[in-house]
């Protein structure tokens, strides 16, 4: 059974859910599971005869869980990686092996474990071969030492061997891409180990060495070419580059490039504000706070329209509700049974022609339920539960859109326009054209932008969308003679559900509360109202059981009091609405450039 809504909030329109959707994408993305590797300890030995052999050792750590740790080694021709004995777990936890595997350009060293954890040490151990590449006067060793494609790094530690002693010009070279920090660099003297240290290595960047060697300790055969002075003079124009790309990252991560969006986002909350405070402000009217009865004689439905400027198929279920309830008690249809029992019944002496266009919609989709349904009954005078049930599974959603559509076009041409004032309606479509304005702006400084200035930016962006969403729900104003009727039945809705005041409330008020029930369905409160007329109709000296005979147009024709009269309308609401007539139930709804390696690592 359904719960009463308070159907004054508003509901947002379609292009506004859209917006509130990718909204809520983008705050989401946030909450997704984080992975971080934590103290990367990495040993690059290069032996004599030119392989590499490789003791990288880390934490992989994570907000949910992992079963395999991996790294991703991209390999060109000539290639190959051997994994060691040593890789597998360093740290307490389930068994784990090691092992090799095919990925994206390379080799995948993977250690996995039997069961999955949220922290973990591990060892990937592996030998490197075709990776040096040997000439007559210098050995070449350019490899990306760490991957680009991970997690980010909090904590990254580097030492790289050669297999002997050495002096100028031969040198060794780190360079990295992004990442604004400098590493802590050191060579020994002899320059056989290279020490490399960084607090923390952005998720996007990498570390990559190229060390330029002295022949003399490799077994190696060279190429019969000199290259020691191409390489250097390579070099050099590599950090020329890097400078240069550096420079460039620097001045795109600058933090004032979201002064831009920061100050638009400033100009459109004032704006906003500025027009409510001008037509955006809500009429002031004076009305009885507790009438005893309707302020009008409208059909329920339009009564539904007055309660939100954002009137859509999506909340449309208390007039369709509203809408059966007026349509029964008026004698065009019966309710009968219960459960999967449940029937309506149509009443063929009464002409249609008396009905609103939208009301004959209603019965026209009744109908159409129990003739064009798929149980091969097809009883033109009846439909069924199953019926009803299986006919809105697809037709429901879009018969609700122009069921919507046309009662706030009746309601429209009755009031002699649109709800809400001009000015506002103008101010809203300006302020929110500006507000999506604001966003596509922010949205292209962050693709231009890196670090803190693309956050910023992208901050920028969701409170441009979120002032998009506040023009368009808080600038249309009500003209004043909706806002009057809108009033009266907001107050004669609290009568409809204070029991102090209904128990004073004059004969005349429980002579009508059969009619007044399908106005507390349009208005969402037709459970409340009828366990609220159950407690003051015997406080105020009223019969019961002559008030359960005016509702036998509800299916309650055996019910005694105004108790069991609520309690099988819920029946009834409840039936409605597992029908799938509604989308609820009615009344009641509620680098440089690398000579290789890098890859991509992390866990699974």
């Amino acid at each position: 059974m359904s719960r009463d809504r308070d159907p004054t909030r508003p509901t947002p329109r379609p292009a506004l859910t859209v917006l509130a959707v990718l909204l809520a994408a983008v705050l989401a993305s946030t909450a997704d599971a984080r992975f971080e590797w934590r103290d990367v300890v990495q040993r690059f030995e290069i032996t004599a005869d030119g392989g590499v052999v490789v003791i990288d050792e880390r934490t992989l750590w994570t907000t949910e869980d992992f079963g395999d740790a991996f790294v991703c080694v991209r390999l060109a021709s000539g290639q190959r990686l051997t994994l060691l004995d040593a890789t597998g777990a360093l740290s307490p936890g389930p068994a784990a092996v090691g092992l090799t595997q095919p990925c994206a350009g390379g080799t995948e060293v993977v250690v996995r474990q039997d069961a999955r954890v949220r922290e973990r040490r591990v060892r990937f151990a592996y030998r490197l071969d075709g990776v040096v590449e040997a000439h007559d006067d210098v050995v070449e060793f350019y490899w990306n030492v760490l991957e680009r494609d991970r997690p980010v790094v909090r904590g990254y530690r580097l030492e790289a061997i050669a297999p002997g002693p050495m002096a100028a010009p031969y040198d060794a070279y780190v360079m990295r891409y992004a990442n604004p920090e400098e590493p802590l660099v050191t060579l020994s003297a002899d320059r056989t180990l290279l020490r490399v240290a960084f607090d923390r290595v952005p998720s996007g960047d990498g570390v990559e060495i190229r060390w330029l060697m002295d022949p003399e300790p490799f077994d190696m055969t060279g190429s019969g070419r000199s290259a020691l002075q191409r390489l250097l003079e390579d070099q050099t124009r590599v950090a020329g580059l890097e400078s240069r790309d550096r420079l460039v990252l620097t001045v795109r991560g600058h933090w004032a490039w979201a002064l831009l969006p920061g100050a638009a986002v400033l100009w459109l909350i004032i704006g906003v504000a500025g027009a409510w405070v001008r037509v955006g402000r809500e009429p002031r009217v004076d009305t009885m706070r507790y009438p005893f009865e309707p302020p009008s004689d409208l059909p329920p439905a339009v009564v539904w329209t007055l309660l939100s400027q954002q009137a859509n198929a999506s909340s449309a279920g208390p007039a369709w509700f509203a809408t059966i309830m007026d349509l029964a008690r008026r004698g065009f249809i019966r309710f009968e049974g219960e459960g999967k029992r449940f029937v309506v019944h149509f009443e063929p002496e009464r002409d249609p022609e008396e009905l609103e266009g939208f009301e004959r919609a209603v019965l026209e989709y009744l109908y159409r339920s129990a003739t064009t349904g798929a149980s091969g009954r097809r009883d033109p005078t009846s439909v069924t539960l199953s019926e009803l049930t299986a006919y809105g599974r697809s037709n429901a959603q879009r018969f609700l859109a122009t069921f919507g559509r046309s009662i706030l076009a009746w309601g429209e041409g009755f009031f002699g326009g649109p709800y809400t004032t001009d000015e506002s309606r103008r101010k809203r479509d300006r302020w929110t054209i500006r507000g999506l304005l604001v966003t596509a702006g922010a949205a292209l400084v962050a693709f231009l932008t890196v670090g803190a200035a693309r956050e910023l930016a992208i901050g920028a962006a969701i409170a441009s969308v979120v002032m998009v969403l506040v023009a368009a729900v808080a600038l249309p104003a009500w003209r004043r003679e909706i806002a009057e009727e809108r009033a009266q039945w907001l107050a004669f809705r609290r009568t409809l559900t204070d029991f102090t005041r209904m128990r004073d409330a004059p004969p005349d008020f429980f002579g009508m509360w059969d009619r007044y029930y399908v106005y507390a369905a349009a208005l969402g409160v037709a459970e409340r109202y009828l366990r609220t007329l159950a407690r003051a109709a015997p406080r105020a000296g009223v019969d019961e059981r002559s008030l359960a005979r005016q509702g036998a147009w509800l299916g309650a024709a055996r019910a005694s009091d105004l108790a069991q009269v609520s309690r099988s309308v819920s029946q009834l609401s409840s039936a409605l609405s597992s029908a799938g007539a509604s989308a609820s139930s009615g009344g009641s709804s509620s680098g440089g450039g690398g000579g290789g390696g890098g890859g991509s690592s992390g866990g699974r």
